[in-house]
């Protein structure tokens, strides 16, 4: 067993191979490292490779705070520092492929390629219109103008309260009296007496225009309007917090029977989980932003996927063309796998062969397999 800390607490993990690239291994809701063995096995002599536990798996720490992405990621961030890794290649599935996605947007340089397997790709909804990131628009004099998603820092107040009139009152010299007039003394006997202004206080002018109470209610009007006009990119529900539940052994009932060989392997580490990890690490999980994630990645990336899986939907087409219109094939390479539940490393020969074409071949467009995915000509 080898592990570091990072912020106090224990990061577990495991390395196989003498030399050779790094590779990293990051598991998924479901168990620990363990169940990637068999890709370490396969890899150790051409690659050394690490396996890691999340926070809130297997033998790492179980503190709720570092369970949410963005402390997976500096945990990430920091294994690699630690252990002097200045680039790697990474093999991920299911939560490990969201932590590496977020990883290699804020890390891009350390990334040679990734390997996502059975990633949370959802339909935010809205993809009929939704401009996928990064592609290339051409703007024609038909078309319409993108509205602006963020209020200017100053805006212009509307024109109703620019045209306003002010009244400029001025100090009275200190011994005149003011007289209400005979309309208001018929009006209101009571007024008739004098005031008598013996010091420089002024009666507050109901003509009077506070502009700085017009202009914060010009912004407001202004940022009220904008924010009904914006077109609204997140998505209505949050269909991974709903595909997790609130239980690891449930979600392994779900792909294994307890008869299974591999559901008896997995329930050793499943047990070893905090449930809380499932709700820290999907509450803040955005469908439409996760796909725009993967589009702007720079790094060669395959996606695959068990066209079974009982926990993470096998993506339609319409989610594969939003994911690589503009993109070309030695860049982004979608590779359903057929008959195949949510561990392809424990179920597939196909994803083993697949692992080993990805991580020797330069240009991923080059990986022969029937399995992978193409755009339907248009």
């Amino acid at each position: 067993m080898s592990a570091i800390t990072v912020g106090g607490d224990l990061v577990h993990y495991e390395v196989l191979g003498r030399g050779g690239r790094p590779v990293i291994l990051i598991h998924g809701w479901i168990g620990s490292w363990r169940y990637w063995i068999p890709t370490m096995r396969l890899l150790q002599m051409k690659f050394r490779v690490y396996a890691i536990d999340l926070f809130g798996f297997g033998d790492s720490g179980k503190n709720p705070s570092k369970y949410p992405i963005a402390q997976q990621v500096a945990m990430l961030d920091e294994f690699m520092k630690q252990l002097g890794l200045a680039k790697a290649a990474f093999l991920t599935h299911g939560l490990g492929a969201q932590v590496a996605v977020e990883y290699a947007t804020q890390h891009a340089e350390r990334v040679a390629r990734m390997l996502l397997s059975n990633p949370p790709l959802f339909d935010p909804g809205d993809l009929d219109t939704r401009v996928p990131a990064g592609k290339r628009v051409l703007l024609t004099p038909d078309a319409k103008q993108p509205r602006p998603l963020n209020i200017p820092k100053q805006a212009t107040p509307h024109p109703s309260t620019t045209g306003a009139v002010t009244h400029v009152r001025r100090p009275l010299p200190p011994d005149t009296d003011i007289h209400i007039s005979g309309a208001d003394q018929e009006a209101d006997p009571s007024k008739a007496k004098t005031i008598a202004s013996a010091t420089r206080e002024t009666i507050p002018n109901p003509n009077v225009i506070d502009r700085e109470k017009l202009r914060q209610a010009a912004l407001a009007r202004i940022a009220e309007a904008q924010k009904s006009q914006e077109p609204d990119t997140t998505s209505k529900t949050n269909p991974l917090r709903a595909a997790l539940g609130t239980e690891t052994e449930a979600l392994l009932a779900r792909c294994f029977k307890k008869s299974d060989p591999e559901y008896e392997k997995l329930q050793a580490d499943v047990v070893k989980s905090d449930n809380k990890v499932l709700e820290y690490t999907s509450k803040e999980y955005d469908a439409g932003a996760f796909l725009d994630s993967i589009r702007m990645l720079t790094m060669p990336v395959v996606i695959t996927h068990g066209s079974d899986d009982p926990i993470i939907p096998l993506p339609q087409d319409d989610i594969w063309d939003y994911l690589t219109v503009d993109k070309d094939e030695d860049s982004l390479m979608p590779v359903p796998i057929q008959n195949v539940k949510h561990f392809p490393m424990l179920e597939s020969d196909t994803f083993q062969r697949l692992v080993g074409m990805f991580l020797e071949t330069p240009q991923i467009s080059k990986i022969e397999l029937k399995e992978r995915w193409r755009r339907r000509s248009r």
